[in-house]
């Protein structure tokens, strides 16, 4: 019987040749994630058996697979602040500001008035 033929063909790689490609690309380097402009940390995973792959230190995830080109080694500093406490570091390369998801009034309740959902 003959093999069956593949749709969309693709190049076979090596499990262990693709680990050792990661492992020297990202050695001693940080990285971004996708087009993020936020440079995390370096850590190492196990993958299949005594293989690894690098991860954000902080351990953010992302959509996709470290095979398809969505980490991406960088010699910038690191400005994840996780990143930063977990590698014990001081000051970080530039103050990373948040942006706010909604504007908050600063007026608190006065202390006569109850929450109108809270059960006596």
């Amino acid at each position: 019987m003959a093999a069956p033929l593949e749709l969309f063909p693709r190049a076979r790689v090596s499990p262990e040749g693709f680990a050792q490609e990661r492992v020297d690309h990202f050695t001693g380097r940080r990285l971004r994630i996708g087009r993020s402009g936020i440079v995390h940390e370096v850590t190492w995973r196990p993958w299949l058996g005594e293989l690894i792959l690098p991860v954000p230190a902080c351990h953010q995830g992302w959509s996709g697979f470290a095979a398809s080109g969505d980490l991406i080694a960088t010699d910038d500093p690191a400005t994840c602040r996780k990143c930063a406490r977990r590698a014990a570091q001081l000051p970080l390369a530039e103050p990373v500001a948040q942006a706010a998801l909604f504007e908050l009034e600063h007026s608190p309740n006065p202390p006569s008035q109850e929450c109108p959902n809270q059960r006596q």
